[in-house]
């Protein structure tokens, strides 16, 4: 992991991106209400970082994730993409034909290795697809660089004749790695890839993506929900919550000195390092909030044990707190937080 450099030129730019469901009206008349699953995000990935995305399950992490991939249409919003040329391109606009040649810069692995392959295809014909799709390669000269993409990912030339059931789950993931790895992508959306794998298999396919980025100058958005991967791994974090961003920040200053309580709560669940400290999580009251029925003021404010009145009625905009360091909530200057450190203190 190396820190993201203050020169780097942005690759990809998510500016108000929305993704809303429903909110359609039927033949009896009624409207339904719309579930608004990433709700006016807004960051940007820089070329060759690590960029974190972290929250609870149904945040709508994933499906911002394939918003940016462009595997699900977004509602409204823009996706700012800087190709090799210089020229900035809002996938968000283009149509499927439109988007072909893009297709092949913005590719995607995804959090089950199972249903992610085809099991009626050979990893010849599963890795080899998209190079004929995209006209990069053909006849032998396919099966001469799925050998090669195989080797790379760890797994052996002659593997490309077998079907994904034959694999383990940890081979399959290196396949799908292999896969996204096949049209030679600027940047690839990483949607938990480590998280359906044992321990010991995760820190292999940790340091395979690491390894991969400096080789091939890779630009990531790591969509996960354990923190200790991110912090592990990622050089900046942005934290969601009900389809929106509550804070972002460079990894280490985020894990130092949470501002938003909600990423207090998240990091106080991660279990401690010493197996004989006590961990101290923050309980949260309540459940994630309805995104089709959102509390108002603060989204967070029924869980938030720092809410007082302007949180119920008055909803924070994402705001830069220091240079680098943005966050939604309207008492981020006079909170102090406990970081990973503190709360590890606590616990001993």
């Amino acid at each position: 992991m190396q820190p993201p450099i203050a020169t780097a030129d942005p690759i990809l730019a998510i500016r108000d991106l929305k993704k809303h469901y429903g909110g359609k009206k039927h033949w009896t008349g009624a409207v339904s209400k719309a579930i608004r699953a990433v709700d006016g995000v807004t960051f940007t990935i820089y070329e060759g970082e690590t960029f974190g995305l972290v929250g609870e399950s149904g945040c709508g992490k994933t499906t911002l994730g394939r918003c940016i991939a462009r595997a699900l249409d977004p509602t409204d919003g823009e996706i700012i993409y800087s190709p090799e040329d210089g020229r900035d391109i809002d996938l968000a606009t283009l149509s499927p034909r439109q988007l072909k040649p893009y297709r092949q810069d913005v590719q995607m692995i995804f959090q089950d290795p199972i249903s992610s392959l085809n099991p009626r295809m050979t990893l010849l014909d599963i890795i080899g697809e998209p190079m004929v799709v995209n006209g990069l390669a053909r006849g032998k000269e396919v099966a001469r660089r799925v050998g090669e993409l195989l080797e790379r990912v760890g797994l052996r030339a002659e593997y490309m004749v077998r079907y994904p059931h034959a694999f383990s789950g940890g081979q399959r993931q290196r396949i799908g790695i292999a896969r996204a790895l096949a049209l030679n992508p600027r940047v690839i959306v990483c949607d938990e890839p480590v998280s359906a794998l044992d321990v010991s298999v995760q820190a292999q396919i940790l340091n395979l993506l690491q390894d991969l980025q400096a080789e091939k100058n890779l630009t990531y958005l790591f969509i996960a929900h354990d923190l200790g991967v991110v912090e592990y791994l990622c050089d900046r974090v942005a934290v969601m919550y009900v389809g929106q961003v509550v804070e972002l920040a460079e990894t280490s200053d985020l894990f130092a000195r949470p501002l938003h309580p909600y990423t207090e709560a998240l990091m106080s669940a991660v279990p401690p390092a010493n197996p004989r400290a006590a961990s101290q999580p923050r309980l949260l009251e309540g459940d994630l909030a309805n995104a089709a029925n959102l509390p108002p003021g603060c989204h967070f404010h029924p869980r938030c044990g720092y809410c007082v009145e302007r949180c119920r009625t008055e909803e924070p905009e994402l705001r830069e707190f220091s240079p680098g360091r943005f966050v939604r909530c309207h008492r981020a200057e006079e909170l102090r937080l406990d970081g990973v450190a503190e709360l590890a203190e606590a616990g001993a």
